[in-house]
């Protein structure tokens, strides 16, 4: 069986680690920035317009 000196620091690490738990919750819920919005919308816009070009060609291609 665990001493005294173990369990303690068993009580220890898991305090630590529910800290980081915390911490990492309250980073994960800032909002993003103006700029990686912007970006992240940019992709998406650019990828289906790629897309969308690539379906009309195969259409117009086989007609």
């Amino acid at each position: 069986m665990a001493n005294e000196q173990d369990i303690e620091e068993i009580k220890r690490t898991l305090k630590q680690l529910e800290d980081q738990i915390v911490q990492i919750k309250k980073e994960a819920r800032k909002p993003r920035s103006f700029w990686s919005r912007f970006a992240i919308g940019f992709l998406i816009v650019f990828i289906a317009m790629i897309m969308a070009s690539g379906v009309l060609s195969f259409f117009q291609y086989h007609n």
